[in-house]
């Protein structure tokens, strides 16, 4: 049997924050991720405008690249898309994995407790999490916080912008979601803006223990997995602010890779 890689695919940073954690709790797998730093960020784009991109992306990682299941680690794409994604891989990629990420975090979730949520616009206005929230958690508050990524991806000030929204929860709430794969990127900002919520869930960390246990309930889908602990960087677009990430969290000697989808 021919194995293959694991793809990442993800408009950029988010993704990229999502593969460092990925790559330290599985280290030993081979990874190609895909930051579509051309068309960042993903969170106000339609859903036809997001169908078009991703199939692009997916069509690269499965076709060119020849992995066996790809990650999308963007919230707005696992929650709008991800059912018309998985129909379109069926018929194309039949086999392949395709790992959303919208069951792990809502799961993940407190069910007793109040939660605020933090996402994109899109995110927000999701079916599928109002779905589930509704099935999985008592309370919940959701915040669409429009303009973060893009900060985050240009280097902003982050910190004035999530400061802008302290009046938007409650002081008795405790427990808080990051449903943007961007955000935990500056974690450290939104402790500092809510210091009463002591709980948090970060998708960085939720990302890799759910392939884990995936892998460890499905050992025969695990097998299509290379275990060479190789890492490809592609992006469609070059950005200053993606490489000082990529070089602070993979070292320089991992270069980011330009390609055209």
């Amino acid at each position: 049997m021919n194995k293959g890689s694991i793809g990442v695919f993800d408009s950029g940073l988010g993704g990229l924050w999502v593969l460092k954690h990925l790559r330290e709790k599985l280290g030993d797998y081979d990874y190609v991720f895909l930051g579509d730093q051309l068309n960042v960020s993903y969170g106000n784009k339609t859903h036809e405008e997001l169908f078009s991109l991703a199939t692009k992306a997916l069509d690269y990682l499965y076709g060119e690249r020849k992995c066996m299941g790809v990650v999308l680690a963007c919230n707005t794409i696992s929650s709008t898309i991800y059912d018309r994604l998985r129909e379109w891989k069926d018929e194309k990629y039949f086999g392949r994995i395709l790992f959303g990420i919208v069951r792990p975090t809502v799961e993940s979730l407190d069910k007793e407790k109040e939660v605020v949520i933090f996402a994109t616009t899109r995110t927000c206005e999701s079916e599928v999490y109002e779905k589930f929230l509704s099935e999985n958690v008592r309370n919940y508050i959701k915040i669409p916080l429009p303009k973060l990524a893009h900060l985050i991806e240009n280097g902003g000030d982050t910190l004035s912008y999530i400061s802008s929204f302290a009046n938007f929860v409650p002081s008795g709430v405790e427990s808080g979601a990051l449903l943007c794969t961007h955000y935990g990127i500056v974690r450290d900002d939104f402790k500092k803006v809510f210091p009463h919520i002591n709980s948090w869930v970060y998708q960085e960390d939720l990302i890799p223990k759910y392939l884990e246990e995936y892998f460890e309930e499905f050992p025969d889908r695990e097998a299509f997995f290379s275990h060479n602990k190789t890492l490809s960087i592609l992006v469609t677009k070059e950005s200053e602010v993606f490489n000082k990430f990529k070089n602070e969290w993979f070292g320089v000697g991992i270069p980011a890779e330009v390609i055209n989808l």
